[in-house]
């Protein structure tokens, strides 16, 4: 009896230890399973990030292109109005894609621009959206009261500080600032 009661106790601690390493091996199995898991959505998760920040530093890039350029252009306006007076057809047609090119840039910004990036591109787009009415009047009419060849000159040469101020903020977005020990280059 003796040797039936060990038999079948060593086959009842036999089960159980299989069910138990049975168990355990599920359980790690599972962990194993959700730690995969995870750092596929971790992974997922900061190749998005990676992708947006890219995004947004080539968007940035063709606002601030697109607005210097519109910069030029209107600058260039400006010479030709001194000069001659109006613009001729080229230059109008030339500030006309200018134009476009940059309300279009400028769209795609405010999708892709973080808060405190859009406070200053709309400032630059307020100057600039003031500039180009100038030209349009200067060249076409009527023109407002204190609106001359001057005043667009000035609001041009006022209109630097905002684009710095705009790649500052950028490049701030961006994380690309220099710290105060590094020097410029």
């Amino acid at each position: 009896m003796l040797t039936l009661s060990a038999a079948v106790i060593g086959s009842a601690v036999s089960l159980v230890s299989v069910l138990v390493t049975q168990r355990f091996t599920q359980q790690v199995h599972r962990r194993e399973q959700d730690r995969i898991e995870r750092h596929r959505h971790e992974d997922l998760a900061r190749a998005r990030a990676s992708r947006l920040l890219e995004e947004r530093q080539a968007a940035y890039v063709r606002f601030s292109a697109a607005a210097r350029i519109t910069r030029d252009a209107l600058a260039a306006c400006m010479h030709d109005m001194r000069r001659a007076g109006t613009l001729e057809d080229t230059r109008r047609e030339e500030l006309k894609q200018r134009w476009d090119a940059y309300v279009a840039q400028h769209a795609e910004t405010h999708i892709i621009a973080s808060s405190d990036v859009l406070g200053v591109v709309g400032r630059v787009n307020g100057a600039l959206r003031k500039i180009y009415g100038l030209v349009k009047r200067l060249d076409t009419g009527p023109q407002n009261p204190g609106d001359s060849v001057d005043t667009l000159e000035e609001r041009i040469d006022d209109l630097w500080p905002s684009l710095v101020a705009l790649r500052e903020a950028m490049r701030c977005d961006l994380d690309l600032q220099q710290s105060a020990g590094q020097s410029a280059s």
